[in-house]
């Protein structure tokens, strides 16, 4: 029985290592179908894990299971969130919530048919996938607290852990070397590294094997040596005498490879995660080595600053380039992150007190920005924030309540003498420091694969204080004790014999039940066991909670996996049409097909990916019905029709003047309605989403005109208030479907963000002068100004008014150079000559020479505008200057003798004035 105990056990905790390693290979376990293999991979560890609540080594009762409080509030709170309750409840519980259901609803949304109850979360469905899985934390904590309370199962998790770090290394290593290797689970995106998305994540990932890798060379310094990697008298030439054991082979490897990935990967954050980790896995910031902490920690931090700060690529490219320094590499200041955690915060405040929904930052912030750059934030980049977003105050008292469990049981920890309990120590004292430090500047703990280790990790510290390692440190007045001798040659041995004594006292207080001390005393007076319960009625009485814990969690897991297994079923289904979508677009049968399937899958889990892909279905299949409408009569007709029925940038009527005249309602109208009212009940259950409002936008060039498309063009001009590029989208959609207030506004947004983007937008202006006026359209930037006024002067007919705007508007002095500057009083100088404002004109003219006096181009231009206004005589001046200044231009030269012409004709040929009074040679004729 015991084997076979012993056996299920080890079985147990090869799954709960295994995991996370094939996580990570697999995109850091972002894909629902591989949390849902996850998920039964740790319900089926739970399974077998429970046949150790019958070890003594294994089970020591409730208190090593601590770590189930927090977790389980964290639980409790995801499935709160997903919880229907009356809106002004919600309205008290999160205000930016009940917002989200009335505010941002009206006029998408009837009154009557605004919904009065609903969640606190603004993305149900995102909150209720995350709290399936983390429920599943729960049997995961449940199982590692039991397999891994044992100490030989305890070094296989450190190693598990530091090789599954190394393995991470090695991937990225792979793929850098060679950009081209066609494996699964690599992505083109150059901020992925090995199997994670993003190098961030995978930096944390390392982080965590590097923590492991230490705690292995920590417990074998300790049981080899006698001294702990935070000993004040512990030297790194110490590290190389575990060279030559075995045992220490992995540590040593793992931690160099470790190193290695950091330093390789690219992540400044995982980097400055490394040094606070290490700073506090060797003791400088902790008691163990008094004041000298204070100035570390300020090097620290410094060198941490300046990590983030300064332009660095630390990438594989550069080492080979030696190149460490770059100005192009993104920092803190420049990716964007500081201004948008000021909206983060802004929508924190108005989530409070219980948050927008656990998953849900994507969309909870953004009727709340407008210091963000341009890229939408899925993501805070600090997940701390991000935890205040969606978790408001109670996820604040959950994670202190984590630290400060996690806190105090390293500290009983740290009494142990079991060398394994001191490895443990340093590595969960490392993890902790990285964690805090790298999730400011990211979110890698919600990744699946680094979540689970964490977990697995913080269980097995909350488990081993519990076991106290089996024997207490001894007291300094026991060093003639020969016990403490034996202990302190071969700690390991003094492991075996607490072994023996705590099964010996246990038949003692079988046989003395009313015996209740806690605390056994040697013959010397030193605390060495402790008992953690004396009498049959207590351990019984134990047993039976942690077997009802133990039943809950149970069922509780049972009614998880289900939907997590629809969801992967979902996404599933979601990715593999979107993969093949492009070769049956222009099938309508299979479209057909598709439209039914996704239909049937959103009737029964109302993924939003799939109501997404509904409705673009749906409106292909309508642009294909249309196509067949105007009736094209050769394939390449067809092709050419099809091509101008796109909805984003559409150039034919609707609908087809032929097709029109039948009496029966048209196939491609009952197509676009039905995208329409796919993408109208999407604002329903996502009601801060973008995509639903979009595909609204996009379907009204082809129906009749609705009041909810102009509702949502003002909703995505808020969401997309910081990016140019979209709002600049977006006004030409607001253009093409007849909403010119709309269209103005959101051009005038965007081109205040990117001026630049003036270029771009003059041809529709110029054709449109009198729906886009450029007063209302330009705003009053200089950039903007100077770009659309050079574009105006190319008009058949200029626009005078705005031309008189911008020459008192542009401001030359904004230009950084002199280059700027003499080009920006060049066009000054054409808009004042195109007002014949001339003495203005040769002002600008004569100022940009000034400025750049080797361009010749600038002389150039005032000498062709004086011509053109007859101005000979300083149109002469310049040229000889010019041809002076540039003797080899022939520009110059040619002035001169066309100014010379003109001046000769003008004798020979002089104007003689006109006698009005003398009869014309028509009226003699006649």
């Amino acid at each position: 029985m015991s084997v076979l105990r012993t056996t299920l056990l080890w079985i147990s905790a090869s799954i709960l290592v295994l995991i996370p390693l094939c996580l990570a290979a697999d995109f850091g376990g972002i894909l629902h179908w591989s949390q849902y293999v996850a998920a039964t991979g740790i319900l089926v560890a739970m399974l077998l894990s429970l046949v150790g609540l019958t070890d003594t080594t294994a089970s020591s009762g409730l208190r090593q299971h601590k770590l189930l409080i927090p977790l389980g509030l964290l639980v409790l709170l995801a499935w709160i969130q997903t919880m229907p309750l009356p809106s002004s409840l919600v309205g008290l519980l999160s205000p930016g919530s009940q917002d989200a259901y009335s505010t941002w609803l009206d006029g998408l949304v009837p009154a009557e048919e605004q919904p009065s109850i609903h969640a606190m979360s603004v993305s149900p469905f995102d909150t209720h996938h995350v709290a399936m899985l983390l429920t599943l934390l729960l049997p995961l904590s449940f199982a590692a607290s039991i397999v891994f309370h044992a100490r030989n199962r305890l070094t296989m998790l450190l190693s598990a852990i530091a090789i599954t770090g190394a393995s991470v290394a090695i991937i990225g290593f792979y793929r850098k070397l060679d950009p081209t290797a066609d494996i699964w689970f690599f992505q083109t995106r150059s901020s992925g590294f090995a199997g994670f998305v993003n190098r961030n994540n995978a930096a944390l990932m390392l982080n965590f094997g590097l923590a492991a890798s230490l705690g292995l060379l920590s417990w074998r310094m300790m049981a080899l040596h006698n001294i702990e990697l935070d000993d004040p008298d512990f030297e790194f030439n110490d590290l190389l005498a575990l060279i030559s054991d075995r045992e220490s082979l992995i540590g040593l490897l793992s931690s160099i490879t470790c190193v290695a990935g950091l330093l390789l990967n690219g992540s400044r954050g995982g980097v400055v995660a490394a040094l606070f980790g290490l700073v506090f896995a060797f003791g400088y910031v902790r008691p163990r080595r008094g004041l000298i902490g204070l100035p570390v920690l300020a090097v620290v931090i410094a060198i941490s600053v300046a990590i983030l700060t300064v332009p660095m690529q630390l990438n594989l490219e550069s080492i080979t380039r030696l190149e460490m320094i770059s100005a192009n590499a993104d920092t803190l200041q420049k990716d964007g992150r500081l201004l948008h955690w000021q909206d983060g915060w802004n929508a924190a405040m108005a989530y409070l007190p219980m948050g927008s929904g656990i998953s849900t930052y994507g969309y909870s912030y953004l009727p709340y920005q407008s210091q963000s750059p341009g890229p939408w934030f899925e993501h805070a980049d600090n997940l701390w924030l991000e935890m205040l977003v969606e978790t408001g105050l109670p996820g604040v008292v959950i994670t202190v309540l984590l630290f400060v469990i996690l806190l105090r049981s390293l500290r009983r920890l740290s009494t142990s003498a079991d060398p394994v309990d001191q490895g443990v120590r340093v590595a969960a004292w490392y993890a902790i420091a990285a964690v805090a430090a790298s999730q400011f500047f990211d979110f890698g703990l919600i990744m699946p694969a680094n979540l689970f280790v964490a977990v697995v990790l913080a269980t097995a510290v909350v488990s081993r204080q519990v076991a106290g390692g089996g024997l207490q440190a001894p007291m300094p007045e026991e060093e003639d004790d020969p016990y403490h001798a034996m202990a302190m040659a071969d700690p390991e041995y003094a492991m075996a014999m607490a072994a023996a004594e705590r099964e010996e006292e246990a038949a003692a207080a079988d046989l003395e039940p009313e015996s209740t001390t806690d605390n056994t005393k040697s013959a010397s007076g030193g605390a060495k066991i402790k008992l953690k319960s004396t009498s049959k009625w207590g351990r019984l009485t134990s047993s039976v909670s942690v077997g009802a814990i133990a039943v809950g969690i149970i069922l509780l897991s049972l009614l998880a996996i289900p939907g997590l297994k629809n969801d992967a079923e979902s996404e599933s289904l979601v990715r593999r049409i979107q993969s093949e979508y492009a070769g049956m677009k222009f099938q309508p049968e299979v479209l057909e097909q598709v439209e039914s399937l996704l239909a049937e899958n959103l009737d029964y889990n109302p993924f939003p990916e799939t109501r997404t892909l509904l409705a673009a279905t749906q409106r292909d299949r309508g642009r294909l019905a249309e196509t067949l409408e105007w009736r094209p009569t050769t394939i390449e007709q067809a092709g050419e029709i099809y091509a101008k029925t796109n909805l984003n940038e559409r150039e034919l009527n609707y609908p087809p003047p032929l097709a029109a005249m039948t009496r029966d309602p048209l196939k491609s109208i009952l197509h676009y309605e039905d995208a329409w009212n796919t993408s109208l009940a999407g604002v329903v259950t996502c009601p801060l989403g973008q995509a639903s409002r979009a595909s609204l936008v996009q379907l009204q060039s082809v129906l009749e005109p609705q009041p909810e498309t102009n509702v949502a063009v003002k909703h995505l001009a808020k969401f997309y208030s910081t990016e140019p590029i979209r709002l600049m989208r977006l006004g030409r959609r607001a253009f093409m479907i007849g909403d010119y207030d709309s269209a103005v506004s959101t051009f005038r947004d965007s081109l205040a963000l990117r001026p630049g983007l003036a270029s771009q937008l003059m041809p529709l202006f110029r054709v449109n002068q009198d729906k886009l006026p450029l007063s209302r359209v330009i705003p009053e930037q200089s950039q903007a100004i100077e770009l659309a006024a050079a574009d105006v002067m190319l008009w058949d007919e200029p626009d005078q008014p705005f031309l008189q705007y911008a020459a008192s508007s542009i401001d030359c002095s904004r230009a950084s150079n002199l280059a700027g500057r003499a080009k920006c009083q060049a066009l000054l100088s054409r808009i004042h000559f195109t007002l014949a404002d001339t003495e203005k004109a040769t002002k600008s003219g004569e100022e940009a020479i000034r400025l750049m006096p080797d361009e010749p181009r600038y002389r150039v231009q005032l000498i062709e505008q004086m011509l053109i206004t007859g101005n000979r005589k300083d149109a002469l001046r310049h040229s000889r200057m010019g041809r002076e200044a540039f003797p080899k231009d022939k520009r110059f030269q040619q002035f001169v003798d066309r100014i010379a012409e003109a001046d000769r004709k003008e004798m020979l040929e002089p104007n003689l004035p006109k006698d009005d009074t003398l009869p014309s040679v028509e009226s003699i004729l006649n």
